[in-house]
């Protein structure tokens, strides 16, 4: 059985591999259509990706500006949201990668994961430094060692991954 891809047909455009195995003129149309909203919809949603970020940007300046909180409490809320804009930036780029006709791919994912934890391990030490009882201080640095250990393995994941890729992948 022959593996390699069929020669390039001028009916199948710009989506070969989505199109390669259509069986009528309507079959093409159609996924051509599909392909086609599938492009816009990620317009669309890099668009509302951006947006947010950029929301998220202006709230923070405008909390910081306002100053109806402690120093203490804006910085921890300052870096919440910027690693809140990276994660949200992260899932653009990943957008994008895959507009430009890239694979989807796993890295992103898990550095989304990474963040994300890392932004609750900081919540849960700012919940630490408000007084509180011994059994829900317990439950906050379980908590913690809980979130410490995703941390963990999603950076151990992160390694596979980079490391499972093929050398002409991962650049200098």
């Amino acid at each position: 059985m022959n593996d390699d891809p069929p020669a390039r047909d001028p009916r199948f455009g710009d989506h070969p591999s989505v199109i390669r195995y259509a069986r009528t003129n309507l079959d093409v149309r159609l996924l051509k259509v599909l392909a086609a909203a599938e492009r816009v919809i990620l317009y669309v949603v890099s668009a509302v990706l951006l947006a947010i970020a950029g929301g998220i940007v202006i709230m923070l300046f405008a909390m910081v500006v306002r100053g109806d909180v402690g120093w203490t409490e804006k910085v921890v809320v300052v870096i919440e949201d910027l690693l809140l804009v990276l994660i949200v930036l992260e899932i653009f780029a990943t957008v994008l990668t895959h507009l430009e006709g890239g694979r989807l791919r796993l890295e992103p994912f898990i550095i989304v994961g990474i963040i994300a934890v890392v932004r609750h391990i900081m919540s849960v030490v700012v919940r630490l430094t408000v007084s509180m009882t011994a059994a829900e201080s317990r439950e906050q640095f379980t908590e913690m060692a809980v979130y410490a250990g995703v941390a963990f393995l999603l950076t151990v994941a992160l390694a596979l991954a980079r490391w499972s890729q093929p050398r002409v992948q991962r650049g200098p």
